[in-house]
């Protein structure tokens, strides 16, 4: 559009100074000394002046050096025929203001500039708010980069567009080995990759807007640390993801700390075999999980002969003694088998078997544990174990009634002599049965 009024004197057409005069926009007319000739009455009310003290003084008079350095160029590029803009911060306006000042020539029928008129727009409110969102934009960036998080960013196709500093300590790679590549599965085990490429799928479908992953991560020099991933998607009103901001944070010694709390929780702190609570979530959990045909064996197990070692050597001797036959009772089972102590002198292994005569194969290796394990430990002070062995579904229905038959079981086992064990008969009758190859000494 053509900003030119090819008029040899402007202000001299009533017309057009009327139209001027009515336009609710500073308006401002200079000379090629860059004088001011004409304003409309918008002007004065924007220079805060009257007219007499206007006209005929140059820019720089009338707002200062400052302000004529930052219009000079505008207003030479105009002279020489070509529209141009710039913006300054109006400090004859109080509070000061930004605004933005377009500038424009007048043209003779000749085609000769004579002068140059300018117009002013208030932008105080889009410049402040264009810095704050320029700020606000700075700060988040340093945020991200000085984080102590990893901060990486994708586009739609999982291409990486972000990688901070953090994200290079943590994760073991430089910005310039992964910037513009599909690279999030870098570091992922293999058997971890299914499970992850599932939830980055249902991100990316819209199944999940957010995830929160913790799984194991190869750094490239082979060490392996833990790693958490907070996913985040962005989509466009279609639905479609446009980016997946990703915060990763190494959380080896949380994993560890956390699997150290769980043992001990988990764990006889004495023996170190299962506690008394683990083992009957173990039972539990062999219960629902046994499959039809298959015998879920409860072993119990009293020492006998403790209490005088306790008496004659001292607590210390009789924790090595627990200490050793938790240990052989351990080595004694099958991998799948677990072993717990219920406290005291008692234990308990719990095996899903498949046969009556399994159960007397495994009660009795563990009555040889116990006493081999004392032998090697005190050789002239004798102790041995009695065994009372119940199992699920001849013996018992619930894990209640299966410790209490096992412990039926291996009262009976005393009462024979102990050092041998005794597998449960009719739970109705409340009798017990002894196989021919008892252990006795």
């Amino acid at each position: 559009m053509d900003t030119t009024f090819p008029l040899d004197d402007l202000t001299d057409s009533a017309a057009v100074r009327r139209l001027l005069e009515a336009v609710d926009l500073p308006i401002g007319r200079w000379d090629a000394q860059s004088r001011l000739t004409f304003c409309n009455p918008p002007y004065l009310r924007w220079a805060r002046l009257p007219a007499q003290a206007l006209l005929g003084r140059t820019l720089a008079e009338l707002y200062g050096v400052e302000a004529w350095e930052r219009a000079q160029n505008a207003f030479s590029r105009a002279f020489q025929g070509q529209p141009a803009e710039y913006e300054r911060l109006l400090t004859h306006l109080q509070p000061p203001r930004w605004g933005r000042v377009q500038v424009f020539p007048e043209l003779t029928a000749q085609g000769e500039v004579t002068a140059v008129y300018t117009v002013a727009f208030d932008i105080h409110n889009d410049v402040v708010l264009a810095e704050s969102l320029r700020r606000s934009n700075w700060l988040l960036e340093q945020h991200m980069l000085n984080a102590p998080w990893g901060v990486v960013e994708t586009d739609g196709a999982l291409r990486i567009t972000r990688w901070s500093r953090s994200a290079e300590q943590i994760l073991g790679y430089t910005a310039s080995q992964s910037l513009r590549l599909d690279c999030l599965d870098r570091g992922v085990a293999p058997e971890n990759l299914p499970q992850w490429h599932d939830t980055l799928r249902r991100i990316r479908q819209g199944e999940l807007q957010s995830s929160v992953v913790q799984r194991p991560h190869h750094l490239p020099d082979g060490h392996r640390i833990w790693s958490e991933w907070t996913l985040s998607a962005l989509c466009d009103d279609a639905g479609s993801m446009v980016s997946l901001l990703c915060f990763v944070r190494d959380v080896t010694d949380q994993v560890r700390r956390h699997a150290r709390l769980q043992r001990e929780a988990e764990h006889d702190a004495l023996t170190g075999v299962l506690s008394r609570r683990a083992i009957m979530r173990r039972l539990d959990v062999a219960l629902e999980r046994r499959r039809p045909g298959e015998l879920l064996a409860v072993c119990f197990i009293d020492l006998d002969g403790f209490k005088p070692v306790n008496d004659s050597l001292g607590h210390h001797e009789g924790d090595r003694l627990l200490m050793h036959v938790a240990k052989a009772l351990a080595a004694s089972v099958r991998g799948d088998d677990v072993v717990g102590r219920l406290g005291g002198d008692e234990f308990v292994v719990v095996a899903l078997l498949r046969s009556d005569r399994d159960a007397g194969v495994l009660a009795e290796k563990l009555v040889c544990a116990v006493r081999d394990a004392s032998l090697g430990l005190h050789p002239h002070t004798q102790v041995t174990a009695s065994v009372g062995v119940a199992m699920v579904p001849q013996h018992a229905r619930n894990n209640f009634e299966l410790l209490q038959r096992a412990d039926d079981a291996m009262y009976s086992a005393k009462r024979s002599g102990k050092n041998r064990w005794v597998i449960c008969a009719n739970p109705d009758a409340g009798q017990t049965q002894f196989p021919g190859h008892s252990s006795v000494v």
